[in-house]
């Protein structure tokens, strides 16, 4: 039997490092996406050693940049045969507000943009393992934090908005994202979810100043670790899909089961209005090439 494929974006640390573990021990092979080279391949070979039997890779990518994804999923579709789950986990809270050149704020472009071109240029790739399998997932990491996003402020420069108000949209369009990419791959065999893996202890929101990161540290002792937060990701990754049921192609996941997300800004309207912006976005970026 073929092993299944496995990439997880940001696996160097944290909950994508314990779901990268799980899927070994479960027998996956691994694509690691990861920023920094030098944290990747000490995971990687943390994981080897834990895995001998697993194949464990490394790609380099930045996913603030859509060139740099590009190169990556180029490398990946003239590498592997086939992508059995990709999941979308890579994500972080700016201790301040950066814009690129296009005027949109870095971290909202890195978890939401750099996902999603992730996702679009691996597509013939997913599809393609859909064919063959009938069963390929899509898995990306939202959080409850989404309900205080707005799709009002997505794709605008506002000097003036905190970190954590920007850390909600970033989460508010993973989620509109999973059921966008559920609608884009209907029919094809490739699913897609988002997960709130929970308040996990990692490094998350370490970099913010004043109250905000006071508490954050205060709740540490409080919070899950990386494993638990993991385990709803491990589910939507690995589990039967009986046991995630046909209907929940689309749907946020909390806690090994379906949760009805709590924000009005979550429409059919708004789930299309952000695929096209993002679409209009990657174009520019390309100089009119998607």
């Amino acid at each position: 039997m073929t092993k299944k494929l496995a990439l997880i974006t940001g696996a160097n640390s944290g909950i994508g490092l314990a779901t990268a573990m799980s899927l070994a021990h479960r027998g996956f092979d691994l694509i690691l996406l990861v920023r920094n080279e030098k944290k990747g391949s000490e995971a990687r070979i943390e994981l080897q050693k834990a895995n001998p039997k697993s194949c464990i890779d490394l790609v380099i990518a930045s996913l603030d940049d859509v060139d740099s994804v590009k190169q990556a999923a180029e490398q990946i579709n003239t590498t592997y045969a086939r992508l059995d789950v990709l999941i979308n986990n890579a994500g972080y809270t700016p201790a301040k507000l950066e814009f690129n050149d296009q005027n949109i704020e870095k971290s909202f472009y890195a978890s939401h943009v750099g996902h999603f071109a992730l996702t679009w240029y691996l597509a013939d790739l997913l599809k393609k393992t859909a064919a063959e399998t009938g069963d390929v997932r899509i898995v990306t990491l939202s959080s409850a934090a989404h309900i205080g996003g707005k799709v009002s402020r997505m794709f605008r420069r506002i000097d003036n908005l905190s970190p954590m108000w920007a850390y909600c949209d970033d989460k508010l369009a993973n989620l509109l994202f999973a059921k966008g990419a559920a609608a884009y791959f209907e029919g094809t065999g490739v699913r897609s979810f988002s997960v709130h893996p929970g308040a996990v202890r990692t490094n998350f929101a370490s970099d913010i100043p004043g109250l905000g990161g006071t508490l954050f540290k205060l709740m540490g002792p409080l919070m899950r670790s990386p494993e638990k937060g993991a385990e709803t990701s491990i589910f939507l990754a690995a589990a039967p899909l009986k046991s995630i049921g046909e209907r929940n192609n689309g749907a946020y996941f909390a806690d090994l089961a379906p949760k009805k997300p709590r924000n009005s800004d979550i429409t059919d309207k708004n789930v299309n209005w952000l695929w096209d912006k993002t679409v209009e976005k990657i174009i520019a970026t390309n100089g009119g090439h998607y």
